[in-house]
């Protein structure tokens, strides 16, 4: 129980936005929470979590409550969904795990890359990634996010 609840406690505490960090400016449901962790005795403690974690469930059920997506790809390899084209040497393309990039290429290429293409991307040293797919020239790639 404790594990869960923990878990939870972790998820919720990303969730909330650096600007947030102030109490007063805090999800009501996230600071009865955190003032849980103030409480020494474990049975205590224990009942404190139970009730608003109780309370957080019940927000995030009723939309009340939403939790922050994380701005990263969901995997460094996939297959090609969905494809076309933004303009001169840009094409954008959307993954079979939902994850969409944006892709710069200096090769003229009047096609994007076809759907039911397997592509990698690996990462630079400096946090750029780079699009490799057989048949196509590699290219510079940026996440835009995760489709529905």
């Amino acid at each position: 129980m404790s594990k869960r609840v923990g878990a939870i406690t972790a998820i919720v505490l990303l969730s909330v936005p650096a600007g947030a960090a102030a109490k007063e400016k805090q999800e009501p449901r996230v600071q009865a929470m955190l003032a849980c962790t103030s409480i020494s005795a474990n049975d205590e403690r224990l009942q404190c979590y139970d009730r608003s974690i109780a309370t957080l469930q019940q927000g995030l059920a009723q939309g009340d409550v939403v939790l922050k997506e994380k701005k990263a790809p969901l995997a460094r390899e996939g297959v090609i969904k969905a494809s076309g084209r933004s303009g001169e040497g840009r094409f954008w393309v959307v993954l079979d795990n939902g994850d969409r990039w944006a892709l710069s290429i200096s090769e003229y290429r009047r096609e994007p890359p076809p759907p039911g293409t397997p592509v990698k991307l690996k990462r630079t040293l400096m946090g750029n990634y780079w699009l490799h797919a057989p048949g196509w020239p590699e290219s510079e790639a940026v996440f835009l996010g995760h489709g529905s």
